[in-house]
């Protein structure tokens, strides 16, 4: 116990900074990776089947997906940012509050969610925009991954923060990278006439067993770690004291509008593209997918560095937090250029890997080439928000989360679309991480000047 403690304050306070930046973070982005290939293999497994119309059905349910994500850092990255800090603190019971508070709040709503899926899932499918035979095969997907699968992708999305926020990085990575190979294992199997033959409910059930073995394995780490960890899981610790749920829901507000946002962003994104026929909703779908590969492992720089800002911010080591996010946002934003250049040069490749259909195809290279054009200002901006979040710096990281999705890009959505049908869809996202970049930076430059002052 006093080795692992003691490995736990080397990252966070005495070790190089490339050194806990990479060990804390590697293993995070592992794990976005695994992540991200299983919620792509959906698409890649269904798009084998040469219909559009089940691609399609799994892009249009990916919002409510992102809702599960916008749950999760609410509850997740609210109250493992807020315990980070509490522990740099050393106010371990504080912690384990802020925790317990996120943990059981999270499985409330995540029920609430699954029961109003089930009850009205023909209301929830309208707002989709799922029309047609792409109806009957959205609701079958919606059911498994959100009727049935709301709790355990919930949660094991939540725990994964904590674990992090306890300072046990390589856990939260292995146990999302085991689902997410489980579920790839489990999609041709559950796919394929030559398994179950379930085509699109059968990914939708393969991701719902993938969550469930996730979600058990984190709380096993748990059980076989409470008088270790200052994590809290027991409901003697659960609190809706204001000082700490309040904290909590502050902090994980930006996160979760940012992902709620886009959710509402991507729905919109399919309404204005579904009246130019399944194969255009199919190729947005497949690039939004492509997309996410540099976005998934920003993300997991971010989350993987979040403890030790938020550590270090408490326990006032300034410089230390500024070192750490630096270099984290330039390996972010190097990775981010790489990605760009490979998309430009090999669209075609990269959007055959998941359909051969020539129209969806077409759509899918002229959406990729422009749309990658955001990844590194999208990088910048992401971790400007995650500095803020650490730091606990609420009304910066709110303002950004908006700015990104849902205040600018709807509106340019509808210009740009009207000026140029379709094809103007494909510059929304560019345009809007531009400015969403130059805001963050500003705000950025005013945050350190006032870290400056208060260390003279």
């Amino acid at each position: 116990m006093k080795k692992k403690q003691t490995d736990k304050t080397y990252l966070f306070e005495t070790a190089r900074v490339p050194k806990a930046v990479l060990s804390l973070a590697i293993p995070t982005i592992i794990s976005q990776i695994i992540s991200l290939v299983y919620n792509m293999a959906d698409t890649f497994f269904v798009g084998q089947l040469g219909d559009p119309n089940q691609v399609a059905a799994v892009s249009l349910v990916a919002p409510l997906m992102l809702v599960l994500t916008a749950l999760a850092n609410l509850f997740g990255i609210g109250a493992a940012s807020t315990a980070s800090r509490f522990i740099g603190a050393k106010k371990n019971d504080s912690a384990r509050q802020a925790t317990a508070f996120g943990f059981y709040a999270a499985m409330a709503v995540a029920a609430l969610l699954s029961v109003l899926s089930l009850f009205f899932s023909g209301l929830f499918l309208d707002m989709l925009g799922a029309i047609g035979e792409m109806r009957d095969h959205a609701g079958e997907y919606m059911f498994w991954v959100i009727g049935m699968g709301a709790i355990p992708s919930l949660l094991s999305l939540v725990l994964s923060h904590f674990i992090r926020a306890d300072g046990a990085p390589k856990i939260a990575g292995f146990g999302l990278s085991m689902g997410g190979l489980l579920n790839l294992v489990l999609d041709p199997i559950f796919i394929f006439d030559f398994g179950l033959g379930m085509g699109v409910a059968g990914a939708a059930l393969a991701t719902f067993v993938a969550n469930m073995f996730t979600l058990f394995y984190f709380l096993r780490y748990f059980s076989k770690n409470k008088k270790e960890t200052a994590i809290g899981l027991h409901p003697r610790w659960f609190t809706a004291k204001q000082e700490i749920s309040g904290q909590v829901l502050i902090i994980g507000l930006p996160g979760m509008l940012q992902t709620l946002l886009a959710s509402v962003s991507n729905a919109a994104l399919n309404q204005l593209a579904k009246g130019f026929g399944g194969e255009a909703v199919a190729a947005l779908g497949i690039v939004k997918k492509i997309d996410t590969i540099p976005m998934s492992v920003t993300i997991g720089i971010a989350q993987g560095v979040m403890p030790l800002l938020g550590y270090n911010y408490a326990a006032k080591n300034h410089i230390r937090m500024r070192n750490a996010a630096k270099f984290a946002l330039a390996l972010a934003i190097g990775f981010s250029v790489f990605c760009a250049a490979a998309f430009i040069l090999f669209a075609p490749f990269f959007v055959k890997l998941f359909m051969q259909e020539t129209v969806t195809v077409t759509h899918g290279i002229f959406f990729l080439r422009i749309m990658c054009l955001s990844t590194p200002m999208m990088a910048v901006g992401f971790h400007m928000i995650t500095l803020f979040q650490a730091a606990g710096q609420s009304r910066p990281a709110l303002v950004l989360s908006v700015f990104r999705k849902g205040l600018i890009d709807i509106p340019l959505m509808l210009m740009l679309n009207y000026l140029l049908p379709l094809t103007g869809l494909a510059f929304v996202q560019p345009a809007t991480e531009f400015i969403a970049m130059s805001t963050a930076i500003i705000f950025y430059i005013r945050f350190t000047r006032r870290i400056t002052i208060r260390n003279r």
